[in-house]
Formats: structure tokens, sequence, C-alpha cells
């Protein structure tokens, strides 16, 4: 029994070194079960005190190594280059300390809060008329670069704004040339209705075309100079309806109020999905957190931050102290890490695929 003790405490110790803290810590608690039924207390007694030791360390970290699907590579020193994002900045009282200073800062705070990688994008909002948005703006190429300084810790996405002229065109050099899996979109930022057909639907369709996820802002906002009546979940729907196989990811699940449209709209529509960044866990609504336990949103609830606006170590240790206790094991470990990885390697399923399969006639032109 001590020969299986000492084995269990090994792989305790591997899983904590490999980022999987929350099955480690279950290993420590079954090698001092056993350590007290061989009779041997110290043992018990030197392993709970390795466990708290572990748990104090660990206070602010993922569970398990986590995939944050929402985070920003913005700099302090390029924050007063950006009005939108300074005002942003200031509503979420984030201090300048919160900012990395460089991309090896960013890599840092990850590591910090076990967080294995990021999704990162900019926001082109090059199109605009707004003085506020005419500034310099991260771009798709400096993403892509970023991506290659750290391949395996960033997933890039692009973004384009939807008046330009070579929109789609931009979205296909995304993907094809620069190597980024998904596009992002701010409908408030470039002052557009989601579900507009002129500008974001020859978008959507270079996207099904492609096969890359889309991630859109949903809900309010503190990116200063827009207009919140843009991005409300409803919109969404008819973009659902009119691309069934478009992957349609809602950013921060409607914050700010919308958050039940935002679940509706993720409910009824199989490649429609839910990021949960932009908010501490203490104020994630508790019908979403619950909801991410049952069949309809298990699969389809990913973790994000908006780093750095919300930081990852901070968003981890409130997680850790307040709601640690929300999500069955399953769920955490597809909210934290197997839902995006699903999302970029997962095809999309296709509602009218399944009718054909079923025995339903079809058109085979049928788009929707």
């Amino acid at each position: 029994m001590k020969e299986k003790a000492d084995n269990l405490v090994k792989d305790a110790q591997s899983a904590l070194a490999a980022g999987y803290i929350e099955q480690g810590y279950a290993l420590f608690k079954q090698a001092i079960d056993l350590y007290q039924q061989a009779g041997n207390q110290a043992g018990a007694d030197q392993m709970a005190r390795d466990l708290k030791d572990a748990q104090q360390k660990n206070q602010a970290c993922a569970p398990l190594p986590a995939i944050d699907y929402h985070a920003h590579p913005i700099f302090y020193s390029a924050l007063k280059q950006d009005p939108p994002l300074y005002m942003a900045a200031k509503h979420f009282r984030v201090k300048p300390e919160a900012f990395p200073a460089d991309l090896q800062g960013m890599v840092r705070h990850m590591d910090e809060a076990n967080v294995e990688k990021a999704v990162i994008m900019p926001l082109d909002t090059s199109a605009s008329g707004h003085w506020a948005f005419k500034g310099e703006k991260l771009t798709n190429d400096e993403v892509a670069g970023f991506v290659r300084q750290y391949p395996d810790r960033f997933i890039g996405y692009g973004s384009v704004d939807p008046r330009r002229e070579d929109a789609a065109q931009e979205t296909e050099r995304c993907v094809r040339e620069l190597g980024l899996r998904g596009m992002k979109f701010h409908p408030a930022a470039v002052g557009l209705y989601p579900n507009d057909e002129k500008y974001f639907y020859p978008i959507y369709e270079k996207c099904v075309e492609l096969g890359v996820p889309v991630q859109s802002h949903c809900g309010t906002t503190g990116l200063y100079f827009t207009k919140i009546k843009h991005t409300m979940p409803v919109y969404y729907d008819d973009v659902a309806v009119d691309f069934p196989t478009l992957k349609l990811v809602l950013l921060h699940f409607g914050i700010g109020g919308w958050h039940e449209q935002a679940m509706a709209v993720a409910f009824r529509h199989p490649n429609v999905y839910l990021d949960i960044s932009g908010a501490s866990p203490r104020v994630i609504p508790k019908e979403l957190l619950l909801a991410a336990n049952t069949p309809f949103y298990q699969n389809k609830i990913l973790f994000g931050t908006d780093y750095p606006f919300v930081g990852m170590a901070r968003w981890f240790a409130a997680y850790n102290k307040a709601a640690g206790n929300i999500f069955t094991e399953e769920t955490r470990d597809k909210v934290f890490r197997k839902n995006a990885l699903r999302l970029h390697d997962v095809p999309p399923v296709s509602p009218l695929d399944m009718l054909r399969q079923d025995g339903f006639s079809v058109p085979e032109d049928a788009r929707r």
C-alpha cells in the first residue's frame, strides 16, 4: 500500500509539472488516504503539507493547461496612441502595470496563469471616418509575426474593416498567406450591424469557403466612440440562419444584460459558440455558468479573458476562490481547453447534410 501511495505521489508531481493542477491535487488526496490506511501518519501529514503548498503556489492558475480564446497583444507603450482603447482601459480601471511591456511579457503572464495558448488578433478600423479610429493599429501581418515568434503559444486571427473594397480578398490573404486561423470583428467599432448583407456577408461567405471560424463582439463594450446597438446578440441569429456552416463565436456572451439573447442564439444553432471573456467569473451570470454543464451548451462555451483588460492570473484567482465548483470536471476540461481545440480542428455541423442523411429531400443547391 505504501508503494502504491509513493507512486501516486510521483504521478501527482508529474501532473502538477505538466499543468494538470486539479488532477495533481486529486492524486495527492488519494495518496494521503493510502498513507493513513497503511498507518503511516507521518507520510500522510507530509503529503498534506505538500498539497497545501501546491494549492498556495497555484491559486491563480488554470486547473489544466488552458487556452485563452480572446487575448489582445496590446502593450502599454501603444495604448496612448489608441483613444478608444485608452478609454476602455480607464473604464475597466486597468492599471498600467497590467499591460505587458512586450510580447515576452505577455508570455510570462500566460505562464503565471497556466495558460498554454492564447488566440490573439488585431482590430481593423482602417475605413473609419471617425477621428478616434484612424490612428495606427496592430496589423494582420504583425499578428502573424507574433505567431511565428511563439508558434506553440499563440493562435492568430485576422481582422478586416468590412467597408474596405478588398475586405474579402484580405480575409483570404489572412488565411492562405499569413496562416491565420480565423477572423475577428467588432461591429460597433465599424458602425455596422453584424447581419449587414452588403458589408459583412461577403466576408462570412469567404470564411465558410476557407473553413475558418469568426469571432465577433457581442454585448456592451468599454470601447469608446461606439454604439452598442450594433452588437445586440439577436442580429447574429440572421447570420447563423443565412450561413448554417459558419463557425461563429459570440464574444463576451452578450455581456451587460444581453446574455439571455446570446444564449438563445447559441441554443438553436449547432455552430454558434459563446466565449466568457470580458468579465471576472464573479460577475458572469449564474444562468450561463450552470447552463455550461448541460448537453446544450457544454461543447459551446469557450474560456477567454479579454487580456490585458482582464488579467489571466486575476481571472483564475477569482475562479479558484469563488467559482471553482460550478463546472463539472467534464465541463471544466471542455470550457478551458477542449472546446477551443475542437473549434479549429473539427468540421462544422451541417444541418442540411443531417437532413439528407436522415432521408429528407433537400435541394443540392440549398445553402440555408
